[in-house]
């Protein structure tokens, strides 16, 4: 139930945003079809950024920047870093990440209304 309920709640998010930003535009179909791209476009890159952070794929990156760090800085300072964890790590990634549904749910229907919004301005 709660799965469907994000779905339907992103299946209108976006072409209701579009329909008011398309409200403010000239009155043609191909406008509603470009604000209805620019605005899943958006939507999917924050999405897709929020996923991202939330799967922990720049995990690595992070662990290998403040081991670096560690290992720069001098030995006076380097006691202090010992006992924190951040700048200490010793696991390149945590056992679990959880991910938000919603985020999943929102990305995949603002792909969909790209891919649909290309197909049609073919079409036209």
């Amino acid at each position: 139930m709660k799965y469907l309920q994000h779905i339907i709640i992103y299946l209108l998010f976006t072409p209701l945003l579009s329909f008011i930003l398309y409200l403010f535009t000239a009155h043609t179909w191909i406008n509603l079809i470009n604000v209805t791209f620019y605005i899943s476009m958006i939507l999917a890159i924050i999405f897709f950024i929020i996923l991202i952070t939330q799967e922990g794929i720049l995990d690595p990156t992070s662990f290998g920047f403040r081991r670096l760090k560690y290992q720069l800085t001098r030995k006076k300072h380097r006691h202090t870093l010992d006992e924190d964890e951040f700048f200490k790590p010793t696991k390149v990634k945590k056992d679990v990440y959880i991910v938000s549904p919603w985020v999943k749910i929102g990305f995949i229907c603002n792909l969909a209304y790209i891919a649909v919004s290309i197909l049609i301005s073919f079409a036209i």
